[in-house]
């Protein structure tokens, strides 16, 4: 039998694999989106090391992102998969080499119930891919399907099918044992033997012990005990307090028993020699890589149902160095939200994304609240999403990967800090300029907001002046509104081809500006500045005349007209 290539649903054939450690985005807070993407807790890792993972092969993003659109356009298929992903798990659990090795006929009815699991996963698999016809499209399900079928025409795979039903019958036809035992005149047990081997069960009845010696029981089935049946609640460990127990008879008698069985396989373990080079490890080798594509299309189907788009991006070149989205919403927030909501359609406001010759550092300000925060990281997870293959929450995607994200969110201050906050914000700035390229995305939040407005200021400058002859995509969520309005002066004195634009997080202001609503949408604009002063000092109770009315109610200050 030729050896099969083991395939990847992950990677294509020949594709390189990052080694990197991967991404560092505890901002971007990505728990839930991995808990939404896992059928299984026990997947989770293996879904959080895909995302963190650095991946900018167009080739392997559009490898997934085929695999996820076959399973989209096909629910059975869907169904289907996730029959094949149990089969395999008890496959892999089989697969695993027991814990006793002491009896071969316990190690021969190991092995056949592996290989019958293997071969219930090979014979699925085929029935299921082969369902799928025209409709398999993708590379990876369609080599899957080739391998699989290549197992089924195989002359041992089609041997051992045949012949396995057999051995099967044969191991399996053991249920019980009878053991004779000799009693002394006081009715002791003194000697035992093994009187034979059934393919039945016994089954046991509930007399008192005088009617043991009576004629007034009713006649006795066949297999039928004439006490209790005492049942083994912890299996193995039922056997084990026999034997250690006290009576001298039980571990001869165990050891025979043991004896009798295993020359009842040696023939079926002779058989099995035959098939020793089959295994499963191709299929078990899928498990987890399956499990990420149920979760993948669960939770596409699960925002669309909800009536938020999911779509699958098309992807740019890496020099081109852009991302237009349309319709883009914060995942994160859609999940919380649906967990009390079926229909999402009203709830979240969606933006626009346009990274590329317009604009590829984004200044963005706007009022407390307003959905800065949000905005930047929608933008992280989705970049992070269709690099991992997946589907991103817009409803029109075109999107250049990047080779790094770096992430710079304000930092608590740490009173063991020796440098202070502005010292480790500072510290954190110099690393990512020491990785980060013009390949690079950069998401930065109220960062430098922890000294003076000034110092603030002048430090922000040059940090956007910098990435600006880096090339590199950035969003600065900021209160410096005057950065923002300084982005054309950067822009005219500074070289490079990332043009530096100011974003605003719009809001909705009456005629007389008493009325500040926010929309929560991110649209080009210069800075508003301070016509959200009154907004933000009303909100916080320090309007002049919410603090003159909090000052008379207390009669710190004289009432008005001074009566």
């Amino acid at each position: 039998m030729a050896a099969l290539e083991p395939i990847s649903l992950l990677w294509p054939q020949n594709a390189a694999q990052p080694t990197s450690t991967g991404y560092k985005m505890a901002d971007l807070h990505l728990d839930s989106i991995i808990r939404a993407l896992s059928v299984e807790v026990r997947y989770e890792r293996h879904i959080r090391e895909i995302l963190l993972t650095p991946n900018a092969d167009a080739r392997v993003i559009a490898y997934r992102q085929e695999i996820i659109e076959d399973l989209l356009r096909s629910p059975n298929l869907v169904i289907r998969l996730q029959e094949a992903l149990a089969i395999i798990v008890t496959l892999e659990r089989y697969m695993n080499e027991p814990q006793w090795q002491e009896s071969e006929l316990r190690r021969v009815a190991w092995r056949l119930s592996e290989l019958e699991n293997y071969i219930d996963c090979v014979i699925h698999l085929n029935a299921m891919l082969g369902e799928a016809g025209d409709d398999l499209r993708s590379e990876g399900l369609c080599r899957l399907r080739e391998m699989v079928s290549a197992i089924v025409k195989e002359e041992s795979f089609r041997a051992l099918q045949a012949e396995l039903p057999d051995l099967l019958t044969q191991i399996r036809s053991v249920k019980s044992v009878t053991i004779g035992v000799n009693l002394d005149e006081q009715l002791r047990p003194m000697e035992a033997t093994l009187l034979s081997i059934n393919s039945s069960r016994f089954k046991g009845i509930s007399l008192s012990f005088l009617n043991l010696f009576t004629n007034k029981k009713a006649p006795k089935a066949e297999n039928e005990g004439i006490a209790p049946l005492h049942l083994s609640g912890q299996g193995e460990g039922f056997i084990a307090r026999l034997q250690e127990s006290d009576t001298p008879l039980m571990n001869p008698l165990f050891k025979d028993l043991a004896d009798v069985l295993d020359r009842t396989s040696r023939p079926i373990a002779l058989t099995l020699k035959r098939y020793v080079h089959i295994s499963g490890r191709l299929l078990v080798a899928l498990e987890k890589e399956i499990a990420f594509y149920l979760g993948a299309a669960r939770l596409i189907n699960k925002m669309r149902t909800a009536g938020l788009p999911m779509c699958r991006a098309e992807i740019a070149p890496i020099d081109e160095r852009v991302c237009t989205m349309q319709d883009l919403y914060n995942l994160n927030l859609a999940l919380h939200l649906s967990a009390n909501r079926t229909d999402l359609s009203g709830d979240l406001v969606t933006n626009e994304v346009n990274f590329g010759e317009v604009g590829r550092i984004f200044i963005l300000t706007g009022p407390n609240r307003g959905g800065k925060t949000t905005y930047t990281q929608a933008i992280g997870l989705a970049q992070i999403l269709m690099q991992a293959g997946m589907y991103v929450p817009a409803a029109q995607a075109r999107m250049s990967p990047v080779d790094g994200i770096f992430m710079h969110f304000a930092a608590e201050e740490k009173p063991d800090e020796e440098a202070g906050r502005l010292g480790e914000e500072s510290k954190r700035l110099s690393e990512i300029f020491a990785q980060a390229t013009r390949h690079s995305l950069i998401l930065m939040n109220e960062s430098l907001a922890s000294t003076s407005a000034g110092e603030s200021l002048y430090l922000a400058r040059d940090i956007v002046r910098v990435m600006r002859m880096l090339g590199a995509r950035v969003i600065f969520a900021t209160h410096l509104h005057e950065l923002a309005a300084d982005a054309d002066a950067i822009n005219a004195e500074t070289p490079g081809d990332s043009k530096v634009i100011s974003l605003v997080s719009m809001v909705s202001v009456d005629g007389n500006g008493d009325n500040v609503r926010r929309t929560y949408k991110i649209v080009p604009s210069p800075p508003m500045g301070m016509s959200y002063a009154r907004e933000i000092a009303s909100r916080y109770g320090i309007s002049f005349d919410q603090l003159t009315a909090a000052l008379r109610a207390r009669k710190a200050i004289p009432p008005e007209n001074g009566k």
